[in-house]
């Protein structure tokens, strides 16, 4: 091995080596994190509708016995479509004990907001970022105490690597708000208050 690349990239102290460890083992958490929040709100997501399909070019839902639940009300303000079927088709169906315990007839939850927009979606990101900037504030702690030791190179690729991810997740956080400044209060497209 040439002997330069043996300087930059054979850390001599054991600290080095575990701020390297570290600042991986901080990327990685972030993004999976972020990959099993988005799980989630998709799965909770399937599950709330679950039953249920939807019909994207009429723009309503059609129950597992066969009735239409027709939009109701669309809240742009909170990104979030509200489908209701007609209350005397619940009330007199042989499933809706199972169904919805109210009387109005049952009620779906959709949501117009994609992941990043919701409050949760945000959250997550926001989280990321935060262990993106710890990854990097690690790798410059450990580049100014090892400056000139055998070993730099992994910091210096540990730094890039957390810079590249803060300033990726950064720029997609700034699209977000530009497509959507209005902040969601409740989170939503998963919940079901019918059950």
């Amino acid at each position: 091995m040439d002997e330069t690349l043996r300087f930059l990239f054979v850390p001599v102290a054991l600290e080095s080596w575990l701020i390297v460890a570290y600042v991986f083992l901080v990327l990685g958490t972030a993004r999976a994190f972020e990959i099993l929040a988005r799980g989630h709100f998709e799965r909770a997501r399937r599950h709330a509708e679950l039953g249920f399909e939807y019909d994207a070019d009429a723009d309503h839902y059609h129950c597992p016995e066969g009735e239409r639940l027709s939009l109701h009300l669309r809240d742009e303000p909170k990104r979030l479509a509200i489908y209701r079927a007609p209350a005397g088709r619940c009330n007199e169906c042989g499933s809706k004990q199972r169904c919805t315990p109210h009387d109005e007839g049952r009620h779906l939850y959709r949501s117009l907001a994609a992941w990043a927009e919701t409050d949760v979606g945000r959250f997550h990101r926001r989280l990321s970022l935060l262990m993106f900037a710890v990854g990097a504030t690690l790798s410059i702690a450990g580049l100014v105490r090892w400056w000139g030791e055998p070993g730099i190179g992994t910091l210096i690729l540990t730094l890039i690597m957390s810079l590249a991810s803060l300033s990726q997740d950064w720029r997609r956080a700034l699209r977000t708000e530009e497509d959507n400044p209005t902040p969601l209060d409740s989170p939503i497209g998963f919940e079901n208050q019918d059950r």
